[in-house]
């Protein structure tokens, strides 16, 4: 017959939070080790007696205890690796931005360097295209401007980088059609040396003498010149993407202009 021995615990709800229990051998431990023990020889299994569900009601409290405790035993080990896996993120997140900004300020530079020397491949580009075609057989300088024209073609950006704040801006403008698509612009001979640079002053042509004439004579070509830029009127289209250059030259001495050969050998100069 089984003995029960009264067992007084206290009970509370689930999922509050229990005080820590201290265990104390009790007689009924003492008697469950002496009849283990004793039923060791014969193999038999111990059964636990209930009475009234205490014995369940207790397991069940510590079991709750250890529920716990090892769930406060979780949090403390999860906080810590958590507070140095946020120094470690702070540390690259407070070092990237540097290395970004390094990266960004080269990449900056390099670019301003590489555009510079697009722009100053185009300007001498235009450049050569001039004096090209100021020496051309059928281009005669006889002490008057004449208009040297060609076109080139630019994307929208490359105009930009080339064109953009030089010369005087005609169109568009606040004032004028400031939609248009087409940009015109007029660089005077100050703004074209900025512009240019010392390129233009190796300009050279070749004078000829005026046709015509009391004794309708023909023009014969004289020598080289020196030429001046007077002006330069750029036509710029966006869509289409063509750029027509319109430069004003002239003979820089004004030798060209006499009529014919018979009024260079007396030294008579018709200018006008």
């Amino acid at each position: 017959m089984s003995t029960t021995i009264p067992l007084t615990l206290s009970f509370t709800q689930h999922n509050q939070t229990l005080p820590a229990l201290v265990y104390t051998p009790t007689k009924l431990d003492a008697s469950m080790k002496r009849k283990s023990t004793a039923a060791a020889p014969n193999s038999k299994k111990r059964k636990l007696a209930l009475a009234d569900g205490k014995v369940l009601a207790a397991m069940r409290l510590r079991i709750f205890e250890l529920e716990d405790q090892l769930a406060a035993s979780g949090q403390d080990q999860d906080q810590r690796p958590a507070k140095r896996a946020r120094t470690t993120v702070n540390t690259e997140t407070t070092s990237a931005p540097d290395a970004g900004t390094s990266a960004a300020a080269g990449s900056s530079s390099g670019n301003a360097k590489e555009d510079e020397k697009k722009r100053k491949m185009q300007v001498k580009k235009i450049l050569d295209r001039l004096k090209k075609d100021c020496k051309a057989a059928d281009l005669k300088f006889q002490g008057t401007p004449k208009t040297v024209k060609f076109d080139e073609v630019f994307e929208q950006a490359e105009f930009q980088s080339l064109f953009g704040g030089k010369g005087t801006l005609i169109q568009p403008t606040p004032q004028n059609k400031p939609t248009s698509t087409v940009t015109i612009m007029h660089f005077n001979q100050s703004q074209l040396v900025e512009f240019f640079g010392n390129g233009l002053s190796a300009l050279k042509g070749n004078s000829w003498t005026r046709g015509g004439g009391p004794r309708f004579a023909k023009s014969v070509k004289l020598e080289q010149c020196e030429l001046i830029v007077n002006s330069l009127d750029v036509n710029y289209s966006k869509n289409g993407m063509k750029c027509t250059l319109k430069f004003e030259v002239e003979d820089k001495d004004g030798m060209g202009g006499c009529y014919g050969p018979s009024g260079l050998s007396r030294g008579i100069w018709a200018m006008y």
